[in-house]
């Protein structure tokens, strides 16, 4: 088989592998209408079998086809978006041959970490000031809350943006650690320091862009109840790839015979 045949086999073969995994496994999430999966384990195993083109290709069009097929059509473009950057983002970190490469990969990982969470602070901050901070603490606390109930909504108003970056990035970089540490024990190759720091890029963008788009889409506090669910889908795709990998592997050296 040619090297471009076998490419475009692969690539259909890791389209249908996302969306049958983002298709089959739906647990909704409240207040936004959207739902978790095991498709995130594909993207990532689409990026390590077809680089970060090809890849974003099977893992932005498995998604979407999920999305439009399986009732949630409103999420369709904005899945195709970001699930194509997810592996754009973690192909590129992995492309790095040499160690200057794989230096700058990982800074700009970082960078792009630090710009949406930039940019999710400014916004909610933004958010808060535009609805109103005694609304806010009203549709938070109730509206029966005691004065002491009041204050520490208040409080931890003030302070949610900060929360919310730190909470997302500390448990991600621990998560990632931990799985690191295990793959390492086990001997698991997918797992190298490179293809974790990949990982956790691309789940930095799926949590941050869901978390934009569908603050639109319905409002930032909506949005943040769906930042806890979208970061389990990143660890159960995580570990879900460390268990579909030594058969998607098998697979991918058939089409090279």
């Amino acid at each position: 088989m040619s090297g471009n045949t076998r490419k475009y086999v692969l690539t259909g073969l890791m389209t249908a592998l996302v969306f049958v995994l983002t298709f089959l496994v739906k647990i909704p999430v409240p207040y936004t209408s959207g739902y978790i999966h095991l498709g995130d384990s594909m993207i990532y195993l689409s990026v390590i079998v077809l680089g970060p083109f090809y890849g974003a290709f099977a893992s932005g069009v498995g998604s979407m086809l999920s999305d439009i097929l399986g009732g949630y059509a409103q999420y369709a473009i904005p899945t195709l978006v970001i699930k194509s950057l997810m592996a754009l983002i973690m192909g590129l970190v992995l492309s790095g041959k040499t160690r200057r490469a794989s230096v700058t990969s990982i800074v700009s990982a970082f960078l792009v970490w630090v710009a949406f969470s930039a940019g999710t602070m400014l916004y909610l901050q933004g958010q808060i000031q535009r609805i109103g901070e005694s609304k806010l603490v009203t549709d938070i606390a109730g509206p029966t809350a005691d004065a002491a109930t009041i204050k520490s909504t208040t409080d931890v108003l003030h302070l949610l943006p900060l929360y919310f970056i730190v909470g997302v990035a500390a448990t991600i970089a621990i998560f990632s650690i931990a799985f690191y540490f295990f793959s390492k024990r086990d001997g698991n190759q997918v797992f190298t320091v490179r293809a974790i720091v990949g990982m956790t890029a691309a789940g930095m963008c799926m949590v941050m862009g869901y978390f934009v788009v569908e603050s639109f889409m319905y409002s930032p506090v909506a949005a943040i109840f769906s930042v806890p669910m979208n970061m389990v889908q990143f660890f159960g795709g995580v570990t879900a790839a460390s268990i579909f990998a030594p058969a998607v592997k098998r697979a991918s050296l058939v089409f090279e015979r």
